[in-house]
């Protein structure tokens, strides 16, 4: 059974590509240039951490609560950790939520549904197709994401391994791949002609979860960390400390993305046309 149509395929590519690349090189380059400034900011490490110690003698919690975000760096990679890959994640899932969101509802919103629905190839093969054009574009995101940011790497630190870059890169566009379709099913059960900006209550408040549960000592809160796709690539704990990799987080967000992706199948069978 073919569930993939190549001229729907190439439509989808070509109507996000433009804003796929706003978004990949707007983003890129400002990781770029975190990551090339990190010489300037080396030099006011020595007396940050002069200001830390007298900090920490008059209160030590300040302390603990700025290791919970990574600390102070030792190394450029332990400051694209704490500075340019929080960034990238934030505004990453968010780029992966609308782009998910919208795939499904760009059809309404730009009165090519009837043309779209009515062509000669299942609804499975449509939402499929869909979904294949979305993981390109996110891997065409994530690769420039690391691209320009290993170009800073080499700038900064020339001759030393960024092997571990590529590694987060790629749960990275995991990450993405996860929180676009959540996006897509919820789409399909919101009425036709919703904004895309609305699929941001998908990632923006599970990477407020992650970073509470990264910065607090309470066991509730710390247990929530399980219910955000954030945890498995939790720059800090990836780059910076080498923590094992969140398996159970991993595979409960594996799980409920499949079931998701099953659910939105059912459900684009039956969506109207408008």
């Amino acid at each position: 059974m073919n569930l993939f149509s190549k001229d729907l395929y190439k439509i989808e590519i070509r109507r996000n590509f433009k804003s796929n690349m706003i978004w990949s090189f707007a983003l890129g380059l400002s990781l770029f240039l975190i990551v090339a400034i990190y010489p300037m900011v080396a030099e006011m490490m020595d007396a940050l951490n002069e200001m830390l110690e007298y900090l920490e003698s008059i209160d030590s919690s300040f302390i603990a609560m700025m290791e919970s975000f990574g600390g102070i760096p030792d190394n450029v990679m332990e400051y694209f950790a704490t500075e340019g890959a929080l960034f990238l994640q934030l505004l990453g899932g968010i780029y992966a939520a609308m782009l998910g969101f919208g795939i499904v509802s760009k059809d309404e919103k730009e009165n090519t549904v009837e043309v779209i629905y009515v062509l000669p190839i299942s609804r499975a093969k449509l939402l499929t197709t869909k979904m294949l054009s979305v993981a390109t574009l996110l891997f065409i995101f994530t690769f420039i994401q690391m691209l320009l940011t290993q170009v800073g790497f080499i700038i900064v630190a020339p001759g030393e391994s960024h092997l571990i870059l590529w590694e987060f890169g790629l749960f990275d566009y995991v990450m993405f791949l996860m929180i676009a379709y959540l996006s897509m099913g919820l789409a399909m059960f919101l009425k036709p002609n919703k904004s895309p900006l609305i699929s941001i209550a998908i990632p923006f408040p599970l990477y407020i979860i992650t970073m509470i549960s990264s910065a607090t000592n309470n066991d509730f809160l710390k247990a929530l960390k399980y219910i955000s796709p954030f945890t498995f690539t939790e720059p800090v704990g990836f780059l910076k400390e080498g923590h094992g990799f969140e398996l159970i987080n991993f595979l409960t967000f594996s799980a409920l993305t499949i079931i998701v992706v099953i659910l939105s199948f059912k459900k684009f069978r039956k969506r109207e046309m408008i």
